[in-house]
């Protein structure tokens, strides 16, 4: 996946916000890049957390305060290493999204929705942060990829983020279920 994901204010986002438990209206909106601050889903079905996140999983502390760590691109984590990830046991997230831009080598980008107008899940991790300099928690996520697909090979061959259906969303969450019990997961194959 590429480094650029969108989020808007659509009957999509409000629907998946509501089948999330959340509020559509405190999610964070935009054109995402890796270092934003965006919008995360946490927790299980019962107490489902809408939190600010920073979108870069690994941060280092500077005199400044928090920053995302500049030996570890991580907006995204290979499903590859989810095995050695303790986020993936214990701290998954939903990052909602309207959009994504994919590219082969960064040249020619596309950008790919839901053909019927509907919002996307991406399975993500969290981690939990405590700044030094101001005290202050703070949360930072990156989105799971997938092995690219056919459908996509000429927009992305290398890989596609996870895309939870609905039916996925309380095992992902569930802090109970430590083996990523994620179910079926869907991939950008209905995309235009």
């Amino acid at each position: 996946m590429c480094t650029n994901y969108v989020l808007i204010k659509s009957d999509g986002s409000a629907k998946l916000a509501e089948a999330l438990g959340v509020d559509a209206n405190r999610l964070i909106y935009g054109d995402f890049r890796p270092g934003a601050q965006i919008s995360v889903v946490t927790g299980g079905s019962e107490a489902r957390l809408l939190r600010t996140a920073t979108w870069w999983l690994y941060l280092q502390q500077t005199p400044q305060g928090l920053r995302p760590h500049r030996d570890y691109f991580s907006v995204n984590t290979n499903y590859r290493k989810l095995p050695q990830k303790r986020e993936f046991k214990h701290s998954r997230c939903i990052i909602p999204a309207t959009a994504f831009v994919e590219s082969q080598d960064g040249k020619r980008p596309h950008l790919l929705e839901p053909a019927n107008g509907s919002a996307i899940a991406f399975g993500g991790l969290y981690k939990e942060w405590t700044d030094k300099v101001t005290g202050e928690e703070v949360t930072s996520a990156s989105i799971i990829t997938l092995p690219g697909i056919p459908a996509l090979e000429q927009i992305h061959r290398k890989s596609t983020p996870l895309w939870l259906p609905e039916e996925a969303y309380d095992s992902w969450l569930s802090p109970e279920v430590t083996d990523g019990g994620a179910g079926r997961v869907a991939r950008p194959s209905d995309t235009r």
